[in-house]
């Protein structure tokens, strides 16, 4: 594929413009292809810089805990998660991977035309031969595999709070309403104060509505949640994170 020698950061000039710009030569051949490599780097290097952030603060506050995710695809993030616990020597980590490993259940109320059954596919064979190769804590990593109405069951929560997990970071990356709603059940007796969690995707779907799917099924549980949530770092203009606080009686909402 060709792509312009250039990449999404912004590169300064020391005239006007003052910032670098492409100009129609060297976007003549740009086509959909390029459109979505673009992104992918533009994206990637946003949440590779919150987990540089995320990791950063978590070492910081001396938060002693786990890293869980919800929606495992393609390891990408997993592997940002364990290269940043890596340079801050968080060897004592367990990195927990919950996905179905079969791709989305079905497209429920989500209006996204990349959100529809099956899509959204690694196997769980294909994660963990990324993160063997990757080569960082792999010893640490378990996966979960399973649709989260039925994985995310009492005994397994139980099992991890009889060992004393608890979650230091929790990346929710699961897109669809029905999956949200059973992860952030799930989670809140393993949450402790200064946890942070990523929710992915309040901004996708529905014109960029955070109060339908994901974000939804966060207020809803806000309400009945022993936590209080509060906003944290936005990451791109999809997704952001909150710190988990003793509840304080604020009114729950996304902001």
């Amino acid at each position: 594929m060709h792509f312009p020698k250039y990449n999404p950061l912004i590169n300064i000039l020391e005239e006007e413009p003052w910032v670098e710009l492409p100009n129609e030569d060297s976007l003549s051949s740009w086509d959909k292809s390029n459109e979505v490599v673009y992104n992918q780097m533009s994206r990637q290097r946003e949440k590779a810089r919150f987990f540089v952030l995320a990791l950063d603060f978590i070492n910081e506050i001396n938060n002693k805990g786990d890293y869980f995710e919800f929606g495992c695809h393609r390891a990408r993030t997993f592997r940002m998660v364990l290269t940043e616990a890596r340079r801050h020597n968080m060897g004592f980590m367990k990195f927990l991977a919950f996905d179905s490993f079969e791709g989305l259940p079905n497209e429920g109320e989500a209006k996204n035309p990349n959100w529809k059954k099956g899509e959204l596919t690694t196997s769980e064979e294909k994660f963990m031969k990324i993160i063997l190769n990757h080569g960082i804590y792999t010893d640490n990593v378990f996966t979960y595999k399973g649709y989260y109405d039925n994985s995310l069951n009492n005994e397994l929560q139980d099992k991890l709070l009889t060992i004393g997990s608890k979650i230091a970071l929790a990346t929710i990356d699961c897109d669809l309403y029905d999956s949200a709603v059973p992860v952030f059940e799930f989670i809140d007796p393993l949450l402790q104060p200064g946890s942070v969690i990523y929710i992915d995707d309040i901004f996708c779907g529905y014109k960029g509505n955070p109060y339908k799917s994901v974000g939804k099924a966060f207020i809803e549980h806000q309400k009945i949640s022993q936590w209080e949530f509060v906003k944290h770092l936005n990451i791109g203009w999809w997704g952001r994170s909150y710190i988990v606080c003793d509840k304080g009686g604020k009114s729950e909402g996304i902001i």
